[in-house]
């Protein structure tokens, strides 16, 4: 009888253990997923910034890009359209080194009313810099003073410098910039749609372009972003999120930070999502130096609640 009862109570305490471990089995890959979901959601969508309000983040750039990164940025956009801004970038790469936040692209305005030879020669000063950080070249298109540019000028302007960015493995972005209705400075490429033509006809495999939501909120496109995406997806590099509002007239409300505005910013990431685009986003800050002091918190903050609604 002893002997019956020993048995069944190994017998039952073996069948417990299995019933436990299967348990905990099923916990640990529940976490586990939960836990690559999360880590998948941090890969996706690195969020980065524009340097126009950085000395408010700190007095040099080892101060600046420490707070960005315990902020949580993943890397940073520079203007570099003057030597003192190109000195600027090379003193952010020296504090940045390999680590991991990075300079994801500086940009520049070219003027089509100016000599453009010049120009072309300091853009392949620029070229070099950023290909130390593998950093991306993006190039604004705008004319000043009424001057009418051809197609076929902004064209001959496009190729070569497509050229020249491939031979130094540097991507090279359009960047679509509202105008502001100012007749006198004009873009040449107000939309990603108003340069999509061109992109196409100066493609050798190394020309982007990007969807930028003030801009084409701006311009009257804030509902179409899923379209817009849809057809520029095989080269969309860089979009740039922002708050706003919904009608906005000027830069004044069509910048401002992510937590303000009654436009719901998320339609660009549920727009970069129906591409599969999962590449870095950059917070625009034109214009915000009189904004909350911490608004590069603030908006981090609403930015990764937006990325973990997309799931």
């Amino acid at each position: 009888m002893k002997l019956k009862i020993k048995k069944e109570y190994y017998r039952h305490r073996t069948t417990i253990m299995i019933i436990i471990l299967l348990i905990a089995l099923s916990l640990f890959t529940y976490m586990s997923s939960c836990f690559a979901a999360d880590m998948s959601n941090q890969a996706d969508y690195p969020l980065g910034a524009f340097n126009f309000d950085f000395a408010r983040l700190g007095a040099d750039e080892a101060s600046r890009v420490g707070e960005l990164q315990s902020i949580g940025y993943g890397g940073m956009t520079l203007r570099v359209n003057t030597e003192k801004q190109l000195e600027e970038l090379e003193r952010d790469q020296a504090v940045i080194g390999d680590g991991p936040f990075k300079v994801y692209a500086g940009f520049i305005t070219i003027f089509f009313d100016k000599d453009l030879a010049v120009q072309n020669a300091y853009l392949d000063k620029v070229i070099q810099s950023l290909k130390k950080s593998d950093a991306k070249l993006w190039v604004i298109l705008r004319v000043k003073g009424g001057k009418k540019v051809e197609r076929e000028q902004i064209v001959d302007f496009l190729r070569p410098l497509a050229e020249r960015t491939k031979a130094a493995g540097v991507e090279l972005i359009i960047y679509p910039h509202w105008s502001g209705n100012n007749p006198l400075n004009v873009s040449l490429f107000e939309t990603a749609e108003d340069a999509l033509p061109y992109l196409k006809e100066v493609q050798n495999g190394n020309v982007y372009l990007s969807l930028h939501l003030s801009h084409e909120l701006l311009a009257g496109n804030g509902d179409r972003l899923d379209e817009i995406a849809a057809k520029i997806k095989p080269w969309l590099r860089l979009p740039s999120i922002n708050g706003a509002d919904i009608d906005p007239v000027n830069f004044d409300r069509g910048i401002i930070p992510l937590t303000e505005g009654d436009y719901d910013a998320s339609k660009l990431l549920k727009a970069l999502k129906s591409v599969d685009y999962r590449g870095p986003v950059i917070l625009h800050t034109w214009n915000l130096q009189k904004a909350a002091a911490d608004h590069h918190h603030t908006s981090f903050k609403k930015y990764q609640e937006m990325v973990d609604t997309l799931d």
